[in-house]
């Protein structure tokens, strides 16, 4: 996983939750006037007006994050890359770095907001990471697309990043603790920490009918599952991606979480060659794929080298 700025965007654990709680929140101080996101922006404010400086908070040096979504889309209609009418809505996906889950919308700081936008070129990107201090990366895509290999048979979608540095930590809260994912947003799917993980609701009560079992996370993507059943009692899990980037995400987010080298093996295999791979076999096994894959033949491959299967 790669850093494309000079900055310590990966940082231990202990740091990153020391703040975050309170990241995101506003001060007494705070400029409460916001932007409606359907209005085109020109009907609202006069563009000139919008600077680093427009609804930046003396005390605590935060803004909300429609001002400074409203600040992207000034210079994007500068920049002639979208309508002069276009309103906040129009300008792509905010995303917080790093992300926890909100019943707020957040005060933003310095380099905390990542932006996926359909409407902009590298040249506006550059200015719009120069004059915006809260933009820690734009990245041009759809999210319509999903990114990553979605299976075998598929070639690899990826997002392209115009200016930044795309490295996001999202962290999903659990009953064993908070899990810090790390990952590059332009090569990996988007996912949004929520106040209980589905997904791990449903792994916990698999995980819960075996002491110490042994775990195959055979889509482990950048490895929330799998850290997760090693936290939570599973005497070893084997990490299994096709995807390249994803497994260079896993390694960053197995050390982060601090978790011990003997406890997990790492495979970089097409699932359905596994049970030729592996001769022993696993308690668990789980198949975490994206929306709409057919998992019929996973399912029937793994059933040979895993007592139990779950598809989350």
């Amino acid at each position: 996983m790669k850093c494309y700025c000079t900055e310590n965007c990966i940082c231990e654990r202990e740091n990153v939750l020391s703040t975050v709680n309170d990241l995101y929140n506003k001060c007494s101080s705070c400029f409460n006037k916001t932007f409606k996101k359907a209005i085109p922006l020109k009907r609202q404010i006069k563009l000139s007006k919008l600077d680093k400086n427009y609804g930046l908070c003396e005390v605590c040096k935060k803004r909300h994050i429609d001002i400074v979504m409203a600040h992207v889309l000034k210079i994007m209609i500068e920049e002639k890359q979208i309508s002069d009418s276009a309103s906040i809505r129009k300008v792509g996906v905010p995303l917080i770095t790093p992300a926890i889950h909100l019943n707020y919308l957040p005060y933003l700081s310095r380099k905390t907001l990542v932006v996926i936008t359909k409407f902009c070129d590298k040249q506006t990107a550059n200015r719009i990471i120069k004059e915006i201090p809260e933009i820690k990366a734009i990245i041009k895509g759809d999210t319509d697309i999903t990114i990553g290999k979605l299976d075998e048979n598929k070639s690899i979608n990826f997002y392209e990043l115009l200016a930044g540095c795309d490295i996001r930590c999202d962290i999903q809260n659990s009953d064993f603790g908070p899990i810090l994912i790390y990952k590059n947003q332009s090569k990996l799917h988007i996912e949004y920490p929520k106040k209980e993980s589905p997904k791990i609701k449903q792994l916990s009560e698999i995980l819960d009918k075996y002491e110490k079992p042994t775990v195959l996370d055979a889509m482990c993507g950048p490895g929330t599952l799998g850290i997760y059943a090693l936290k939570k009692n599973a005497k070893k899990v084997v990490f299994n991606d096709i995807y390249n980037e994803a497994l260079d995400s896993l390694k960053i987010n197995l050390k982060v979480n601090s978790i011990n080298e003997t406890d997990y093996e790492i495979f970089n295999e097409n699932l359905l060659n596994l049970p030729n791979l592996i001769e022993y076999k696993f308690d668990i096994g789980i198949i975490d794929s994206f929306p709409n894959i057919d998992t019929s033949n996973y399912l029937k491959n793994l059933k040979k080298i895993c007592n139990e299967v779950v598809i989350i």
